[in-house]
């Protein structure tokens, strides 16, 4: 009965199925590997999104939930071979060495990324890229454009992810 209401465009059906099966969107993101919780928020909003876009493709609305696990799975699988190779192109700059470069200079960049690369999780390295973007001038409308994020979900992730890193290289400095 949701489905049909929703497909014909009410939207309050729609928020009502959606939180309905918001355990079944969030553990299927989970399951596919996001591992923190502000991504899998940001991707289940993109799930309902994706949801409402294709909601008239469905063709049995008895398998709803199935269908938006699918829809799930897909966007984790999606968000997971971006950050794969955000994080390769990442490694690859960030290992680029001048030749000329002074070789105590370059074995102490080297030593400083080692660091930080076992300090962040695949999910955090996209913001070390935000931040690196957001320190050269980038504007943060234009970062949160191109992630497909509001400014205000770009400046909480980034604020989470500041303090989590930050503890993190404590942590590592201190030797815990």
């Amino acid at each position: 009965m949701l489905v049909r209401r929703a497909r014909s465009g009410d939207e309050r059906a729609f928020a009502e199925l959606l939180q309905s099966h918001r355990a079944a969107i969030t553990s299927t993101l989970f399951a596919c590997g996001v591992r923190q919780p502000e991504t899998a928020q940001d991707l289940a909003q993109d799930v309902a999104l994706r949801v409402w876009n294709s909601l008239s493709s469905l063709n049995d609305p008895r398998t709803f939930k199935a269908w938006v696990r699918r829809i799930a799975a897909n966007a984790a699988r999606d968000h997971l071979r971006r950050m794969a190779v955000r994080k390769e192109d990442e490694l690859d700059a960030a290992l680029h060495v001048e030749s000329d470069d002074d070789p105590h200079v370059q074995a102490e960049r080297l030593a400083e990324l080692r660091l930080m690369m076992t300090a962040l999780d695949s999910e955090d390295a996209e913001v070390v890229e935000l931040l690196m973007a957001k320190a050269d001038g980038e504007s943060i409308e234009s970062i949160a454009g191109r992630l497909s994020l509001s400014e205000g979900a770009l400046k909480m992730r980034l604020m989470r992810v500041r303090k989590r890193l930050k503890k993190k290289l404590e942590e590592l400095r201190l030797g815990k």
